[in-house]
């Protein structure tokens, strides 16, 4: 299996797979041809893995660590990967994350938040237990909340487009950290642009993987309406 196509057949079995998968999975499912390709041995830790499919990559995929595992991810909302998981029409047990790569929390604060939105119906049994599914509806809008003003010349979407090119050099994505310190302007201001580029779809922003990051970054990165921390960012409209 020549080395240039192995991301392409990764990203195949993880759209197969819901998006997401252990890289150790990721390891048996290559065979022995595509291990081989990326120097992998299925004695390898997760981590290693992990190492070996980024190099070669070239920061295609998301890496997360739940536990002692290790998972890859399509870039993705991390919303997209739960809905993935539900049904219309079969109920599903939300007392677990469903091997999802998420801390039971995590999992727990987008279920509640897509319930809020209802995007998903969770019905108790007759032992009050959760069953949830995923439903089809429009979301409700939202009270109106107090914007910062973004009306000013110096804040634009222009200038916002200028700086994201200067950084993306013909890669995938561009890391949140380094745009807000490019533009440098008042974070209330930065996450205002990000939040409304997001909605109307200009942008995608995925999950931060903090063991790649220091301190200053992880607190430079964007935090969505959930607390969970947006470390890069990639354009849709081209």
């Amino acid at each position: 299996m020549p080395e240039k196509n192995i991301a392409d057949t990764i990203q195949s079995m993880l759209e197969k797979n819901k998006g997401f998968m252990t890289v150790k999975k990721v390891a048996v499912l290559l065979g022995t041809a595509g291990r081989r390709s990326l120097g992998i041995e299925l004695t390898d830790s997760g981590r290693e893995i992990r190492n070996k499919i980024e190099k070669s990559s070239e920061g295609r995929f998301i890496f997360r660590n739940k536990g002692r595992h290790v998972y890859i991810l399509i870039p993705c909302e991390p919303y997209e990967l739960v809905l993935s998981l539900l049904s219309e029409t079969k109920a599903f047990d939300g007392r677990t994350s469903g091997g999802l790569p998420f801390t039971k929390s995590e999992f727990a604060a987008m279920l509640n938040e897509l319930a809020d939105e209802g995007k998903v119906k969770i019905i108790l049994s007759d032992a009050l237990l959760p069953r949830i599914f995923k439903v089809s509806t429009t979301v409700k809008n939202e009270t109106p909340r107090d914007e910062p003003d973004l009306s000013g010349g110096n804040y634009t979407r222009e200038i916002f487009r200028e700086a994201f090119n200067s950084l993306d050099e013909g890669k995938i994505f561009v890391r949140i950290p380094d745009l807000r310190r490019k533009l440098n302007w008042p974070r209330e201001v930065f996450d205002a642009f990000i939040k409304d580029l997001r909605n109307d779809g200009t942008i995608g922003v995925y999950m931060a993987d903090e063991s790649t990051m220091t301190d200053d970054e992880i607190h430079d990165c964007f935090t969505d309406e959930n607390n969970f921390r947006m470390g890069t960012v990639i354009w849709n409209a081209r």
